[in-house]
């Protein structure tokens, strides 16, 4: 059954590469060269919406078709049956959530090896033959988030403060030691390290509700909760606000986030969040399409490119759009 599931998931997706040659809009007829897809464990988030939405509005200036793996397929299909389908459809571009997956890293190397050039966005995979990387700075991260643990620490009068960073189960794990790393040096430098003490906590990500129960699960029956939590993810940025709200612990609990969407900035406004880290994750988009193009012109595409980020909270949320960045007004 599964070999059926995605053998038709191949002959979907080599359909409609073909039918990109020759596509017919309403108003005339457009072709487009190439068929670039994008896989990724969380393409029911915005945050990967918003990446969706970037990387198709560059590609239609550059006469390629784009798609998010996962419409019109069978939703338990996981990353790596997309990425067998992608490889085995022969799509002319890959863009990828990476991944320490030894079998990722093997099949993102068979596209590799079949000429397919793969660019990975937000976490990256480096040994895996991938062209280029997209995605922001881990230690900047880690040293952003450890000033804001400082800054608190320094307002409020408590002799100790607890941290729980929660980390995607998706974050590899060079990105999980680098933020942790940095968080930690951040304490080192301001004094801190006696006063405040910092854990973390792997939070599932692939699986339906599982990170709202793994993140409910700190505070059920427990009376040491975090004094602060820190979120390295939109989704578990949201499942951390909704269970502060639910168990009554609002004020109790400081919320440092990730990714600005219309839930995050409402809990902001409302001091809930106290913060988050903002990407332009439209930009990741785009320059995921503009890395392929690069490398199938030229040969060649820079390694990495590091997208800036900023700081939302309530005093310039007002600067923020939804989906990331700031706006233009």
């Amino acid at each position: 059954m599964f070999f059926i599931t995605v053998l038709i998931g191949i002959v979907f997706f080599y359909v409609r590469i073909r039918f990109t040659q020759n596509i017919i809009t309403s108003s005339d007829y457009k072709t487009y060269d190439n068929y670039y897809v994008i896989i990724t464990g969380n393409s029911d988030t915005d945050y990967w919406k918003s990446i969706y939405a970037g990387a198709k509005a560059e590609a239609e200036k550059l006469s390629v078709n784009v798609e998010m793996m996962g419409e019109g397929l069978d939703k338990n299909l996981t990353k790596e049956d997309y990425l067998r389908i992608a490889i085995s459809s022969s799509v002319d571009g890959i863009i990828i959530e990476g991944d320490d997956d030894p079998e990722i890293q093997e099949l993102l190397a068979k596209a590799d090896a079949n000429g397919i050039p793969v660019v990975t966005v937000s976490e990256d995979s480096p040994s895996s033959g991938r062209k280029s990387f997209i995605g922001v700075s881990s230690n900047n991260m880690g040293k952003e988030y450890g000033n804001q643990i400082v800054e608190y620490a320094n307002e409020v009068d408590a002799d100790s403060l607890s941290v729980m960073v929660l980390i995607d189960k998706g974050m590899t794990e060079s990105s999980q030691t680098v933020i942790m790393t940095a968080i930690r040096e951040s304490l080192v430098e301001n004094g801190l390290s006696d006063k405040v003490s910092l854990d973390s906590k792997i939070v599932s990500s692939d699986v339906d509700y599982a990170a709202e129960e793994e993140i409910r699960d700190i505070f059920v029956g427990k009376e040491d909760i975090p004094d602060i939590m820190v979120c390295l993810s939109e989704q578990n940025t949201i499942c951390a606000y909704q269970t502060v709200v639910d168990h009554n612990k609002v004020g109790q609990v400081e919320i440092f986030g990730y990714y600005m969407s219309d839930t995050i900035r409402s809990a902001i406004k409302k001091d809930i969040i106290r913060s988050s880290i903002v990407v332009d994750t439209e930009e990741l988009g785009l320059n995921a399409v503009k890395a392929i193009d690069e490398y199938k012109e030229s040969g060649y595409v820079s390694e990495i490119y590091l997208i800036d980020t900023k700081l939302a909270n309530s005093d310039n949320i007002a600067s923020f759009n939804m989906e990331g960045g700031e706006s233009d007004d």
